[in-house]
Protein backbone atom coordinates (compact mmCIF):
# COMPACT_ATOMS: atom_id res chain seq x y z
CA UNK A 1 0.00 0.00 0.00
CA UNK A 2 2.18 2.46 1.17
CA UNK A 3 4.51 1.59 -2.11
CA UNK A 4 1.86 2.08 -4.43
CA UNK A 5 1.22 5.87 -2.30
CA UNK A 6 4.71 6.77 -2.84
CA UNK A 7 4.89 5.65 -6.34
CA UNK A 8 1.76 7.61 -7.44
CA UNK A 9 2.60 10.89 -5.44
CA UNK A 10 6.29 11.25 -6.90
CA UNK A 11 4.12 10.45 -10.33
CA UNK A 12 1.80 13.10 -9.64
CA UNK A 13 3.95 15.69 -8.33
CA UNK A 14 6.62 15.14 -10.13
CA UNK A 15 7.36 18.68 -10.62
CA UNK A 16 7.44 19.36 -6.63
CA UNK A 17 9.83 16.41 -6.27
CA UNK A 18 12.59 17.33 -8.90
CA UNK A 19 12.47 20.84 -7.25
CA UNK A 20 13.05 19.57 -3.17
CA UNK A 21 15.59 16.61 -5.12
CA UNK A 22 17.63 20.01 -6.46
CA UNK A 23 17.33 21.78 -3.45
CA UNK A 24 19.00 18.86 -1.24
CA UNK A 25 21.61 18.47 -4.24
CA UNK A 26 22.41 21.85 -4.04
CA UNK A 27 22.23 22.11 -0.76
CA UNK A 28 24.29 18.77 -0.25
CA UNK A 29 26.95 19.69 -3.21
CA UNK A 30 28.24 23.19 -1.06
CA UNK A 31 28.53 21.07 2.34
CA UNK A 32 30.18 18.19 0.58
CA UNK A 33 32.38 20.54 -1.41
CA UNK A 34 33.17 22.40 2.31
CA UNK A 35 33.87 19.26 3.99
CA UNK A 36 36.24 18.20 1.47
CA UNK A 37 38.01 21.20 1.44
CA UNK A 38 38.27 21.14 5.18
CA UNK A 39 39.51 17.88 5.86
CA UNK A 40 41.98 18.81 2.91
CA UNK A 41 43.01 21.77 4.24
CA UNK A 42 44.83 21.42 6.91
CA UNK A 43 47.74 19.41 4.87
CA UNK A 44 47.17 20.73 1.44
CA UNK A 45 47.12 24.79 2.81
CA UNK A 46 50.40 23.85 4.65
CA UNK A 47 51.91 22.70 2.00
CA UNK A 48 50.89 25.55 0.02
CA UNK A 49 52.41 28.14 3.08
CA UNK A 50 55.45 26.11 3.22
CA UNK A 51 56.25 26.68 -0.73
CA UNK A 52 57.18 30.23 0.59
CA UNK A 53 59.51 30.01 3.30
CA UNK A 54 60.97 27.54 5.99
CA UNK A 55 59.69 26.81 9.25
CA UNK A 56 62.79 24.95 10.57
CA UNK A 57 66.59 25.69 10.85
CA UNK A 58 69.10 23.96 11.73
CA UNK A 59 72.22 25.68 13.44
CA UNK A 60 75.23 24.60 15.25
CA UNK A 61 74.79 24.15 19.15
CA UNK A 62 77.68 26.09 19.67
CA UNK A 63 76.82 28.89 17.36
CA UNK A 64 76.27 31.66 19.97
CA UNK A 65 74.31 32.47 22.55
CA UNK A 66 70.19 32.92 22.01
CA UNK A 67 69.34 36.50 21.55
CA UNK A 68 65.29 36.66 21.35
CA UNK A 69 62.96 40.01 21.34
CA UNK A 70 59.78 39.34 21.48
CA UNK A 71 60.02 35.83 20.48
CA UNK A 72 62.43 36.21 17.15
CA UNK A 73 65.57 34.53 16.87
CA UNK A 74 68.35 37.69 16.13
CA UNK A 75 71.71 35.50 16.06
CA UNK A 76 73.22 36.40 12.86
CA UNK A 77 73.22 33.23 10.35
CA UNK A 78 76.23 33.84 9.31
CA UNK A 79 78.96 33.71 12.11
CA UNK A 80 79.81 31.03 14.66
CA UNK A 81 80.71 26.82 14.14
CA UNK A 82 79.69 25.08 11.25
CA UNK A 83 77.86 21.93 10.99
CA UNK A 84 79.22 18.53 9.67
CA UNK A 85 76.55 17.67 6.70
CA UNK A 86 77.46 13.90 7.06
CA UNK A 87 74.33 13.51 9.25
CA UNK A 88 72.33 15.78 6.23
CA UNK A 89 70.49 12.18 4.94
CA UNK A 90 69.49 11.36 8.56
CA UNK A 91 66.46 14.01 8.13
CA UNK A 92 64.69 11.35 6.16
CA UNK A 93 65.12 9.07 9.16
CA UNK A 94 63.49 10.15 11.27
CA UNK A 95 59.88 9.41 12.47
CA UNK A 96 58.40 11.84 10.77
CA UNK A 97 60.29 11.47 7.48
CA UNK A 98 57.62 12.27 5.16
CA UNK A 99 56.69 15.55 6.99
CA UNK A 100 60.23 16.62 5.84
CA UNK A 101 59.48 18.51 2.18
CA UNK A 102 62.61 20.61 1.66
CA UNK A 103 65.35 21.25 3.39
CA UNK A 104 68.98 22.81 1.38
CA UNK A 105 72.64 23.39 3.66
CA UNK A 106 73.63 26.99 3.24
CA UNK A 107 77.10 28.83 3.73
CA UNK A 108 78.35 32.49 3.45
CA UNK A 109 81.91 33.54 1.90
CA UNK A 110 83.44 36.77 1.51
CA UNK A 111 84.44 36.74 -1.39
CA UNK A 112 85.70 39.44 -4.40
CA UNK A 113 85.31 39.97 -8.20
CA UNK A 114 87.07 42.63 -10.32
CA UNK A 115 88.62 43.95 -6.96
CA UNK A 116 85.18 44.12 -5.19
CA UNK A 117 83.75 42.20 -2.64
CA UNK A 118 80.56 40.08 -3.30
CA UNK A 119 78.97 38.55 -0.31
CA UNK A 120 78.52 34.41 -1.58
CA UNK A 121 76.06 32.17 -0.83
CA UNK A 122 76.17 28.32 -1.36
CA UNK A 123 73.52 26.10 -1.47
CA UNK A 124 71.89 22.99 -3.08
CA UNK A 125 69.48 24.04 -5.97
CA UNK A 126 68.11 20.54 -6.77
CA UNK A 127 70.77 18.21 -5.72
CA UNK A 128 70.33 14.48 -5.31
CA UNK A 129 70.05 13.09 -1.17
CA UNK A 130 70.60 9.73 -0.40
CA UNK A 131 67.77 7.86 1.83
CA UNK A 132 68.25 5.02 4.21
CA UNK A 133 65.94 2.06 2.78
CA UNK A 134 65.42 4.18 -0.82
CA UNK A 135 67.20 2.96 -3.86
CA UNK A 136 66.52 6.72 -4.89
CA UNK A 137 67.76 9.69 -3.63
CA UNK A 138 65.89 12.61 -2.79
CA UNK A 139 66.00 15.37 -5.01
CA UNK A 140 66.02 19.33 -2.81
CA UNK A 141 67.00 22.50 -2.59
CA UNK A 142 66.05 26.23 -3.36
CA UNK A 143 63.58 25.03 -6.01
CA UNK A 144 61.29 23.27 -3.77
CA UNK A 145 62.06 25.62 -0.97
CA UNK A 146 61.37 29.08 -2.88
CA UNK A 147 59.51 28.22 -5.40
CA UNK A 148 57.71 32.03 -5.38
CA UNK A 149 61.38 33.67 -6.30
CA UNK A 150 61.24 35.46 -9.36
CA UNK A 151 64.16 33.99 -11.43
CA UNK A 152 64.97 35.87 -14.93
CA UNK A 153 67.01 32.99 -16.77
CA UNK A 154 67.00 30.01 -15.26
CA UNK A 155 67.67 28.16 -11.55
CA UNK A 156 71.17 26.48 -12.16
CA UNK A 157 72.63 22.93 -12.04
CA UNK A 158 74.41 21.32 -8.82
CA UNK A 159 77.24 20.63 -10.93
CA UNK A 160 80.18 18.22 -9.22
CA UNK A 161 83.46 20.02 -9.65
CA UNK A 162 85.60 17.05 -10.81
CA UNK A 163 87.71 19.23 -12.83
CA UNK A 164 90.94 20.50 -11.12
CA UNK A 165 90.84 23.25 -13.69
CA UNK A 166 87.50 24.88 -12.82
CA UNK A 167 88.43 26.01 -8.83
CA UNK A 168 92.46 26.62 -8.39
CA UNK A 169 93.96 26.83 -5.26
CA UNK A 170 96.87 29.23 -6.77
CA UNK A 171 97.04 32.39 -6.69
CA UNK A 172 94.76 33.87 -10.18
CA UNK A 173 96.13 34.10 -13.14
CA UNK A 174 95.25 36.80 -15.43
CA UNK A 175 97.23 35.47 -18.75
CA UNK A 176 94.88 34.79 -21.75
CA UNK A 177 96.03 31.32 -21.80
CA UNK A 178 94.53 30.32 -18.83
CA UNK A 179 91.63 32.16 -19.55
CA UNK A 180 90.59 30.35 -22.50
CA UNK A 181 91.44 26.80 -21.01
CA UNK A 182 88.68 27.74 -18.43
CA UNK A 183 86.02 29.02 -20.98
CA UNK A 184 86.42 25.48 -22.82
CA UNK A 185 85.70 23.68 -19.38
CA UNK A 186 81.84 23.84 -18.83
CA UNK A 187 81.90 26.37 -16.07
CA UNK A 188 79.61 25.68 -13.30
CA UNK A 189 77.16 27.78 -13.00
CA UNK A 190 75.21 30.67 -10.48
CA UNK A 191 72.64 32.96 -9.77
CA UNK A 192 72.78 36.65 -8.83
CA UNK A 193 71.02 39.09 -7.02
CA UNK A 194 69.48 41.45 -8.87
CA UNK A 195 70.71 44.80 -6.68
CA UNK A 196 74.19 42.42 -7.16
CA UNK A 197 74.05 42.20 -10.49
CA UNK A 198 73.18 45.89 -11.16
CA UNK A 199 76.26 46.71 -8.87
CA UNK A 200 78.57 44.60 -10.56
CA UNK A 201 77.13 45.42 -14.22
CA UNK A 202 76.38 41.37 -14.87
CA UNK A 203 74.14 39.94 -17.08
CA UNK A 204 72.64 36.05 -17.92
CA UNK A 205 75.10 34.14 -19.42
CA UNK A 206 78.14 35.75 -18.61
CA UNK A 207 81.23 34.28 -17.40
CA UNK A 208 82.73 35.92 -13.65
CA UNK A 209 85.50 35.30 -11.55
CA UNK A 210 84.82 35.01 -8.33
CA UNK A 211 88.48 34.46 -5.95
CA UNK A 212 89.12 34.34 -2.33
CA UNK A 213 91.91 33.99 -0.45
CA UNK A 214 92.13 29.70 -0.73
CA UNK A 215 91.03 29.50 -4.04
CA UNK A 216 89.42 31.15 -7.08
CA UNK A 217 86.72 29.77 -9.86
CA UNK A 218 85.69 30.52 -12.84
CA UNK A 219 81.45 30.77 -12.96
CA UNK A 220 78.56 31.16 -15.55
CA UNK A 221 75.85 33.53 -14.38
CA UNK A 222 72.21 30.88 -15.59
CA UNK A 223 70.16 33.47 -14.25
CA UNK A 224 69.22 36.81 -12.30
CA UNK A 225 67.13 36.00 -9.14
CA UNK A 226 65.00 38.95 -7.50
CA UNK A 227 63.63 38.18 -3.85
CA UNK A 228 63.08 41.07 -2.21
CA UNK A 229 65.55 39.74 0.20
CA UNK A 230 68.92 39.12 1.36
CA UNK A 231 69.36 37.51 -2.01
CA UNK A 232 68.97 40.00 -3.84
CA UNK A 233 72.97 41.25 -3.04
CA UNK A 234 74.27 38.23 -2.90
CA UNK A 235 75.79 35.24 -5.22
CA UNK A 236 74.51 32.25 -4.77
CA UNK A 237 76.56 29.20 -6.06
CA UNK A 238 76.41 25.46 -5.91
CA UNK A 239 77.32 24.12 -2.19
CA UNK A 240 80.56 22.39 -2.89
CA UNK A 241 81.59 25.65 -4.82
CA UNK A 242 81.19 27.91 -1.63
CA UNK A 243 82.73 24.70 0.21
CA UNK A 244 86.04 25.02 -1.80
CA UNK A 245 86.50 29.26 -1.74
CA UNK A 246 85.44 28.66 1.96
CA UNK A 247 88.23 25.56 2.84
CA UNK A 248 85.16 23.92 4.67
CA UNK A 249 84.56 20.63 2.80
CA UNK A 250 81.66 18.55 4.12
CA UNK A 251 80.47 21.97 5.89
CA UNK A 252 77.99 24.73 6.10
CA UNK A 253 76.59 27.04 8.40
CA UNK A 254 73.08 26.04 8.68
CA UNK A 255 70.20 23.90 7.07
CA UNK A 256 67.14 25.39 5.99
CA UNK A 257 64.01 22.39 6.48
CA UNK A 258 60.18 22.97 5.26
CA UNK A 259 58.32 20.56 7.35
CA UNK A 260 55.00 19.96 7.13
CA UNK A 261 53.75 20.52 10.47
CA UNK A 262 50.59 20.47 12.87
CA UNK A 263 49.30 24.02 14.24
CA UNK A 264 50.69 24.83 17.15
CA UNK A 265 47.99 24.62 20.34
CA UNK A 266 47.89 24.37 23.98
CA UNK A 267 49.25 21.18 24.06
CA UNK A 268 51.82 21.71 21.68
CA UNK A 269 53.83 24.41 23.77
CA UNK A 270 53.56 22.42 26.87
CA UNK A 271 57.12 21.55 28.37
CA UNK A 272 58.01 17.76 27.21
CA UNK A 273 59.85 17.26 30.53
CA UNK A 274 57.17 17.59 32.37
CA UNK A 275 54.84 15.02 30.92
CA UNK A 276 53.69 11.67 31.79
CA UNK A 277 55.17 8.83 29.84
CA UNK A 278 51.36 8.60 28.02
CA UNK A 279 51.61 12.36 27.44
CA UNK A 280 54.60 12.30 26.04
CA UNK A 281 54.16 9.49 23.56
CA UNK A 282 51.27 11.59 21.98
CA UNK A 283 53.46 14.88 22.20
CA UNK A 284 55.81 13.22 20.36
CA UNK A 285 53.61 11.40 17.94
CA UNK A 286 51.75 14.53 17.04
CA UNK A 287 53.69 16.45 14.15
CA UNK A 288 54.14 19.79 15.80
CA UNK A 289 57.48 21.58 14.44
CA UNK A 290 58.83 20.98 18.36
CA UNK A 291 58.54 17.34 18.20
CA UNK A 292 59.97 17.25 14.90
CA UNK A 293 62.65 19.54 16.08
CA UNK A 294 63.42 17.18 18.98
CA UNK A 295 63.56 13.94 16.82
CA UNK A 296 66.37 16.22 14.33
CA UNK A 297 68.60 17.13 17.38
CA UNK A 298 68.93 13.57 18.35
CA UNK A 299 69.77 12.22 15.36
CA UNK A 300 72.20 15.41 14.40
CA UNK A 301 75.13 15.82 17.10
CA UNK A 302 75.86 18.97 17.70
CA UNK A 303 72.79 20.85 16.31
CA UNK A 304 70.14 23.09 17.86
CA UNK A 305 66.89 23.46 15.91
CA UNK A 306 65.53 26.96 15.34
CA UNK A 307 61.31 26.82 15.02
CA UNK A 308 60.25 29.90 12.44
CA UNK A 309 57.81 31.09 14.98
CA UNK A 310 56.50 33.84 12.68
CA UNK A 311 55.92 31.26 9.81
CA UNK A 312 54.33 28.34 12.90
CA UNK A 313 52.00 30.89 14.34
CA UNK A 314 50.79 32.49 10.83
CA UNK A 315 50.34 29.32 9.73
CA UNK A 316 48.06 28.29 12.73
CA UNK A 317 46.08 31.31 12.81
CA UNK A 318 45.35 30.92 8.91
CA UNK A 319 44.07 27.74 9.17
CA UNK A 320 41.84 28.23 11.88
CA UNK A 321 40.30 30.80 10.14
CA UNK A 322 39.91 29.00 6.97
CA UNK A 323 38.31 25.97 9.24
CA UNK A 324 35.98 28.49 10.39
CA UNK A 325 35.00 30.13 7.27
CA UNK A 326 34.23 26.42 5.67
CA UNK A 327 32.31 25.21 8.77
CA UNK A 328 30.30 28.54 8.79
CA UNK A 329 29.71 27.61 5.11
CA UNK A 330 28.74 23.90 5.30
CA UNK A 331 25.89 25.27 8.41
CA UNK A 332 24.98 27.91 6.01
CA UNK A 333 24.27 25.27 3.11
CA UNK A 334 22.39 22.52 5.06
CA UNK A 335 20.25 25.67 6.37
CA UNK A 336 19.43 26.68 2.94
CA UNK A 337 18.83 23.07 1.76
CA UNK A 338 16.71 22.57 5.01
CA UNK A 339 14.49 26.04 4.15
CA UNK A 340 14.08 24.75 0.54
CA UNK A 341 12.94 21.45 1.11
CA UNK A 342 10.34 22.92 3.92
CA UNK A 343 9.10 25.29 1.27
CA UNK A 344 8.55 22.78 -1.53
CA UNK A 345 7.31 20.32 1.31
CA UNK A 346 4.55 22.81 2.18
CA UNK A 347 3.43 23.24 -1.31
CA UNK A 348 3.00 19.75 -1.74
CA UNK A 349 1.19 19.24 1.56
CA UNK A 350 -1.42 22.27 0.32
CA UNK A 351 -2.09 20.48 -3.37
CA UNK A 352 -2.43 17.09 -1.40
CA UNK A 353 -4.57 18.22 1.27
CA UNK A 354 -7.76 15.85 -0.27
CA UNK A 355 -5.37 13.26 -0.46
CA UNK A 356 -4.91 13.39 3.54
CA UNK A 357 -8.61 14.17 4.61
CA UNK A 358 -9.75 11.22 2.71
CA UNK A 359 -7.34 8.90 4.06
CA UNK A 360 -7.92 10.57 7.72
CA UNK A 361 -11.92 9.95 6.90
CA UNK A 362 -11.30 6.21 6.03
CA UNK A 363 -9.12 5.54 9.28
CA UNK A 364 -5.68 6.46 8.77
CA UNK A 365 -3.78 7.76 11.82
CA UNK A 366 -1.47 10.28 12.03
CA UNK A 367 1.20 8.06 12.43
CA UNK A 368 0.73 6.16 9.04
CA UNK A 369 0.50 9.99 7.58
CA UNK A 370 3.68 10.90 9.20
CA UNK A 371 5.06 7.90 7.72
CA UNK A 372 4.09 8.39 4.63
CA UNK A 373 5.75 12.04 4.36
CA UNK A 374 8.54 10.99 5.95
CA UNK A 375 9.60 8.06 3.67
CA UNK A 376 8.90 10.78 1.11
CA UNK A 377 11.36 12.99 2.72
CA UNK A 378 13.74 10.25 3.60
CA UNK A 379 13.98 8.64 -0.31
CA UNK A 380 14.54 12.59 -1.42
CA UNK A 381 17.57 13.01 1.05
CA UNK A 382 19.06 9.75 0.02
CA UNK A 383 18.55 10.68 -3.83
CA UNK A 384 19.91 14.40 -2.90
CA UNK A 385 23.02 12.92 -0.67
CA UNK A 386 24.19 10.43 -3.11
CA UNK A 387 24.02 13.05 -5.94
CA UNK A 388 24.98 16.14 -3.82
CA UNK A 389 28.22 14.41 -3.08
CA UNK A 390 29.20 13.08 -6.40
CA UNK A 391 28.88 17.00 -7.58
CA UNK A 392 30.48 18.28 -4.34
CA UNK A 393 33.61 16.25 -4.53
CA UNK A 394 34.07 17.61 -8.50
CA UNK A 395 33.43 21.31 -6.95
CA UNK A 396 36.05 20.80 -4.15
CA UNK A 397 38.51 19.94 -6.78
CA UNK A 398 37.76 22.99 -9.43
CA UNK A 399 38.41 24.90 -6.31
CA UNK A 400 41.21 23.65 -4.56
CA UNK A 401 43.18 23.37 -8.78
CA UNK A 402 41.81 27.12 -8.75
CA UNK A 403 43.03 28.32 -5.06
CA UNK A 404 45.39 26.31 -4.40
CA UNK A 405 46.93 24.88 -7.84
CA UNK A 406 46.17 20.94 -7.62
CA UNK A 407 42.96 19.24 -7.10
CA UNK A 408 41.88 18.08 -3.38
CA UNK A 409 41.85 14.14 -2.46
CA UNK A 410 39.09 12.44 -2.82
CA UNK A 411 37.46 11.86 0.47
CA UNK A 412 35.28 8.18 0.09
CA UNK A 413 34.80 7.96 3.97
CA UNK A 414 32.68 10.99 4.07
CA UNK A 415 29.81 9.45 2.19
CA UNK A 416 28.24 7.94 4.47
CA UNK A 417 27.85 11.35 6.58
CA UNK A 418 26.90 13.08 3.86
CA UNK A 419 23.98 10.70 2.93
CA UNK A 420 22.95 10.52 6.88
CA UNK A 421 23.36 14.62 6.82
CA UNK A 422 21.07 14.75 3.52
CA UNK A 423 18.02 12.12 4.81
CA UNK A 424 18.70 14.49 8.40
CA UNK A 425 18.17 17.92 6.61
CA UNK A 426 14.95 16.12 4.50
CA UNK A 427 12.97 15.22 7.85
CA UNK A 428 14.10 18.38 9.43
CA UNK A 429 12.69 20.41 6.41
CA UNK A 430 9.08 18.00 6.68
CA UNK A 431 8.91 18.67 10.05
CA UNK A 432 6.62 21.96 9.67
CA UNK A 433 4.35 20.31 6.76
CA UNK A 434 4.20 17.04 8.65
CA UNK A 435 2.97 18.94 11.41
CA UNK A 436 0.40 20.97 9.25
CA UNK A 437 -0.83 17.67 7.86
CA UNK A 438 -1.56 16.24 11.21
CA UNK A 439 -3.46 18.70 12.34
CA UNK A 440 -5.85 18.94 9.08
CA UNK A 441 -9.31 18.78 9.51
CA UNK A 442 -10.89 15.68 7.58
CA UNK A 443 -14.42 17.38 7.59
CA UNK A 444 -13.57 20.86 6.49
CA UNK A 445 -10.96 19.85 3.61
CA UNK A 446 -13.39 17.67 2.11
CA UNK A 447 -16.33 20.15 2.29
Amino acid sequence: MYGRILRQSFVRQRGRKLLALAAITAGMTVATAMLVIRTNAGDDLSRELHRYGVNLTIVPAAASLPVRVGGVDLRPARSGAYLNLQYLPRLKSIFWEHNILAFTPELFVKASSNGQAIPLEGAYFSAPVARSGHARPMLTGLEALAPAWKIYGRWPNDQKIDDARQIENDPPKATETTLNLRRETPLPQALAGIRLARRMGWHRGQGIEVQTSRAHVMLRLSGIVSTGGAEDRELITPLQIAQQLAGRPGQARRVLVSALTKPPDAFSRENPDTMTAAEKERWMCSPYARSIAAQITQIWPGARVNIVRKVEDGEGRILNKVNLLLLLLTVMSLIAGGLAIASVMTAAVSERQPEIALMKAIGAGDGAIGRLFLLEAGILGLAGGGLGFGLGEGLAALISRQVLGYAAHSKPVLAPLMLALAVIVALIGCAQPLRRAMKLDPANALR
